[in-house]
């Protein structure tokens, strides 16, 4: 059987107060009864000396021998004479007296005996009366004690009901203390309760400053951390789950990208076997689509080994101080041939000693694939801007062409492998659509960001910021 905590510290309590008020109330009642016993006891001596007294002046005044035969003669007048003076009633008797206490009186010198009659405490006092160490007869004396009684009587119901009232108090005190000690317990096992059934978004309002508050939050800590641990766990399932479902479109992608120039080189190449040299027009042509295809296949692949490379870990940086501006600057002049055959001008503003940690080569690539697609999407007759410059510790290089754009809608897209926004065909064929990717893995590989913008009919423009200073 299962008893809670609280129920455990009150009855716990409750044997220890009703324990210790027990053991009060004994000890009261023995030393209460042992003080009214002390207190007959000594009213019992004095009441003795003094009838001793009494009876020695009596026969002084009397002028008489006290003797066996005096103290009969005057019996009476003596026991009136005590009675009166001493506040109470006296009996005297003799050797040959029928009295029950003569027994015990001479076995000793003073014996006294406690009686209840009618609720009544009467104390019964027997001594002997000597002459000159001769017992000459017997003297009684009753007292009532009932008052005695009756205070002691009313003491213990005192003490009984102040021990009650504490019992009760300590009780109650108890039951409200043991709730307040237990409540954050039981606050804590609900919320586990409810941790296990999955739920997270607790709170736990315990401001305690002892043991149970620093379990409280040392709780409260460790269901931040799994929750957090469950997030992360249940973002990278997704990320796996979107990395699945990529790698199948890039190899779904990868598998069109070759089987398409595949397929026109071998038909182009059966047509040549089968006709031969017959037809000198249509061998030449053939010719040209095997080698414009193979050449097409060829930049596939080359950008395929790219874009693999730069997305796995084991991509070789070499990492030095390098001049961003001066890679853009010869980026731009290498560009500015393929760029003149469409009558597009590339213009340059530059900051110099705009540095940054890199590697050389893969930057001049970032550059050279953004100004390739500026070329390919921009108007006839247009402009590629490119700029430079510092924000902070940022090295910034933006460039921007005026072209027909992007839909707002395709430009989160624009980044993955193979795809290609919904506008007009290039002025270039060949390309896979892996080149922003490529891109965008050699700026993250260098710690860096890429942003783009566009805008339909007017052009569009991509940011890229890296680390400054390079150092």
């Amino acid at each position: 059987m299962k008893f809670p905590i609280q129920f455990k510290i009150v009855v716990v309590f409750s044997i220890i107060i009703f324990v210790g008020l027990s053991a009060m109330l004994f000890v009261s009642y023995r030393v209460t009864e042992q003080n009214m016993y002390q207190i007959i006891d000594e009213d019992m001596f004095n009441t003795k000396t003094n009838l001793d007294i009494y009876i020695n002046q009596y026969f002084l005044v009397h002028k008489k021998r006290m003797s066996k035969e005096s103290l009969v003669s005057e019996k009476n007048r003596l026991t009136q004479e005590l009675t009166a003076g001493i506040g109470g009633p006296v009996t005297i008797f003799y050797m040959n007296g029928d009295k029950n206490q003569a027994e015990s009186t001479l076995r000793s010198q003073i014996a006294y005996t406690i009686n209840r009659v009618d609720h009544k405490v009467i104390v019964s006092l027997s001594f002997p009366i000597l002459q000159k160490q001769s017992t000459i007869g017997f003297l009684e004396y009753q007292k009532d004690y009932s008052q005695l009684y009756q205070r002691n009587a009313r003491f213990q119901s005192i003490i009984k009901m102040f021990a009650s009232v504490i019992f009760s108090f300590i009780f109650i005190a108890s039951i409200f203390i043991s709730r307040k000690i237990t409540k954050p317990i039981r606050e804590l096992t609900e919320r586990s309760n409810q941790v296990t059934l999955g739920n997270f978004n607790i709170d736990i309002s315990i401001s305690s400053r002892d043991e149970i508050g620093e379990l409280a939050r040392r709780f409260q800590i460790m269901i931040k951390h799994i929750k957090n641990q469950i997030e992360i766990i249940k973002q990278e399932r997704d990320e796996v789950k979107q990395a699945q479902a990529q790698s199948k479109v890039f190899f779904d992608n990868v598998t069109h990208e070759l089987k398409t120039p595949l397929t026109t080189i071998l038909g182009y190449a059966q047509i040549v076997k089968d006709n031969g040299f017959t037809d000198a027009f249509f061998f030449e042509k053939g010719l040209n689509y095997i080698i414009h295809e193979s050449q097409r296949l060829n930049r596939t692949v080359v950008e395929i080994l790219e874009l693999s490379q730069s997305a796995t870990l084991s991509t070789t940086y070499h990492f030095e101080k390098v001049d961003l501006s001066e890679i853009a600057k010869e980026a731009c002049e290498d560009m500015k041939i393929k760029a003149r055959k469409y009558n597009i001008d590339i213009h340059f503003e530059l900051q110099e000693g705009l540095f940054t940690l890199g590697d050389r080569d893969k930057m001049k690539e970032v550059f050279l694939n953004l100004l390739d697609n500026s070329i390919k999407y921009g108007y006839v007759n247009s402009m590629i801007y490119v700029e430079s410059w510092k924000e902070g510790d940022t090295a910034v290089v933006k460039i921007k062409d005026e072209g027909e754009g992007i839909p707002a809608e395709q430009l989160n897209y624009v980044f993955e492998p193979f795809y290609r926004a919904k506008r007009n065909a290039p002025k270039e064929k060949g390309s896979a659509g892996l080149g922003l990717t490529i891109v965008k893995n050699i700026v993250d590989d260098h710690h860096g960001a890429i942003k783009l913008q566009s805008i339909l009919n007017e052009g569009t423009e991509i940011k890229i910021s890296l680390p400054g200073d390079g150092k």
